[in-house]
């Protein structure tokens, strides 16, 4: 095998220097390399601005919506209430399906509200809250004709035997696109009564999260295991979902959002609750309802 002897000089005078012929015999080759370096540094420093850019909060995916149709009539239930009859619950179930501004209903047991309302609260690791009981009470779940036609129903449900609420259902938006939400302090009735918002004065509005709070949640969620997107829901799209059930939904301007936080693996959104619920401005940890 031949080798290309470089030559720097020296002290030979028939000794050609040889850097110089190489040099210019390889110039382009030189240049193709100096453009591949240029390259890779800049795709290095591109991929590691998208990294840091992946663990920025993101907006809610952008998508088509529509209103919500479905509704929930819940029979009387609860604690301190006499409890629907089976027959009573039949003839609100007939009263229901007689409307014609009506499509369908479904009659989702009590028991089974509560279990999903278990499992969800496991799934993100809050022990406390799966251990409390959900609805107790059956819930007679309908589909609107037309969204204007809700009035209707609910005129309709005010003659009906042991109707506890009758209540539009939200467009769950979230489901299949985060395992939980993180609700922070603001100034809303619950954060007000949340003794967890209350304990410091923050810029003098009374329980409100900060900035220095969200940059903690943020960076603490970065060291969970398998979080893949972390999302924030500002008061705009928080308010357009809401119209979309109730087409006069006011937010109060003091919401101060919310993070929604997709996994990997739904599996280790167990971590989720123990690891960020105790962190200051945080008002609760949800888990996002599954579509069961």
């Amino acid at each position: 095998m031949e080798y290309e002897e470089l030559a720097f000089g020296g002290d030979d005078p028939d000794h050609e220097p040889g850097l110089g012929p190489w040099v210019a015999a390889h110039t382009k080759l030189l240049a193709t390399c100096a453009v591949a370096l240029v390259v890779l540094g800049l795709a290095g420093a591109g991929g590691w601005y998208l990294y840091e850019r992946s663990w920025l909060p993101q907006p809610p995916p952008d998508i088509a919506l529509s209103p919500s149709l479905d509704f929930e009539v819940v029979m009387c239930g609860c604690p301190g209430l006499t409890a629907a009859t089976v027959e009573q619950q039949q003839e609100t179930e007939t009263m229901l399906r007689a409307l014609p501004q009506v499509m369908s209903v479904e009659v989702r047991s009590g028991q089974d509200l509560s279990d999903q309302w278990r499992r969800s609260f496991e799934r993100i690791g809050d022990v406390r809250q799966a251990q409390i009981s959900g609805l107790s009470s059956d819930v007679l779940h309908g589909t609107l004709r037309r969204t204007e036609d809700f009035p209707a129903v609910v005129e309709k449900m005010r003659s009906a035997p042991r109707v506890s609420t009758v209540t539009r259902s939200g467009v769950n938006f979230w489901a299949g696109r985060a395992e939980a939400q993180i609700s922070l302090c603001g100034k809303d009735i619950l954060s007000q009564a949340a003794s967890k918002c209350q304990q410091t004065q923050r810029a003098g509005a009374a329980g409100m999260v900060t900035e220095r709070e969200k940059t903690a949640i943020v960076a603490r969620l970065r060291d969970l295991p398998g979080v893949e997107t972390i999302y924030f829901q500002d008061p705009g799209h928080a308010l357009k979902l809401a119209k979309l059930s109730d087409p006069k939904s006011e937010l109060d301007e003091t919401y101060p959002g919310s993070f929604f936080i997709k996994f990997s693996d739904p599996a280790l959104a167990r971590a989720i609750a123990p690891a960020i619920g105790p962190m200051p401005g945080i008002l609760a940890v949800r888990p996002v309802l599954s579509k069961e």
